[in-house]
């Protein structure tokens, strides 16, 4: 069941499962028009063991009536607000995509004792790539924004027929329309320009602590050997690389996300596969 709550003058829809533990509770951050739905199949395999509260932005719940313009700053505030309420003293994000930027925020304005760690799932954690680039000041025209979206679907997508995938790209996200998709185009590229990499933003931190990005694209080697580079510089950073298709691991691999964040909380090395501590 989806409840509401009217935090910062405006209504956040979120929903809690599982059962409190001895650990963090879990936060599941979506990425930019996306919703709560994003985390299902990732959600039943979380929820036995960790308490669980789905996030949605404002503007992203099941009413779409379009909201005042919003950036990171008023997500990040939203969603501190949110567990407040709620009580939540210490939690994980595990954030989608440009969902981390606000994981980021968080963790630097609440700090380690509240957000001790943080797991991104397939942030493009470069600087800004030309045709992703190219792509969002496109989806900011109202003459070419429709193409630019399908086209980013169908890079998403990666030509998976994986049916949780196709249903949620091309279903789920289609309750956004043009005032949504080009405000988060361009808090995504101000993102980019501001700090000019999650990694760089992550570097950052006054106080770093233990991050993992799993991700599954873009499959070259001069990704891999960006995180691997990283990691050698940051101790507290580590990655996997899946073996998945596309964009949307939690969707498309449950059960690896869900086996990454247990590890990632306990604190335990994984072997060579990806690129944790040794």
């Amino acid at each position: 069941m989806i409840n509401t709550i009217t935090l910062n003058g405006t209504q956040i829809a979120f929903d809690e499962h599982g059962i409190p533990g001895p650990g963090p509770a879990i936060v599941l951050l979506p990425g930019w028009c996306h919703d709560h739905r994003y985390y299902d199949r990732l959600l039943r395999r979380l929820a036995p063991e960790h308490r669980v509260i789905r996030v949605n932005w404002r503007g992203h719940g099941p009413d779409r009536t379009p909201v005042a313009d919003f950036g990171i700053a008023e997500q990040t505030a939203d969603t501190i607000a949110l567990l407040d309420a709620l009580d939540m003293t210490t939690f994980v994000p595990v954030a989608h995509a440009h969902g981390g930027w606000v994981a980021l925020e968080m963790a630097e304005e609440l700090g380690p004792q509240r957000v001790p760690q943080l797991l991104i799932v397939d942030l493009i954690m470069t600087q800004l790539p030309p045709d992703f680039h190219f792509g969002l000041q496109a989806m900011q025209q109202r003459e070419t924004w429709v193409m630019a979206r399908e086209g980013l679907a169908q890079s998403w997508m990666a030509g998976s027929s994986n049916e949780h995938v196709t249903h949620h790209a091309l279903h789920e996200t289609g309750g956004f329309g043009f005032d949504m998709w080009s405000r988060s185009c361009r808090v995504i590229e101000n993102a980019y320009n501001t700090w000019g990499s999650p990694m760089a933003r992550m570097e950052q931190l006054t106080h770093p602590r233990p991050v993992r990005h799993v991700f599954a694209h873009p499959k070259v080697a001069e990704y891999d050997a960006l995180h691997e580079d990283f990691r050698s510089r940051n101790p507290w950073f580590s990655y996997t690389r899946l073996e998945g298709e596309t964009h949307f691991p939690a969707l498309e691999q449950p059960e690896q996300v869900a086996a990454e964040l247990n590890d990632f909380l306990k604190g335990a090395p994984l072997t060579a596969r990806g690129g944790h501590p040794d």
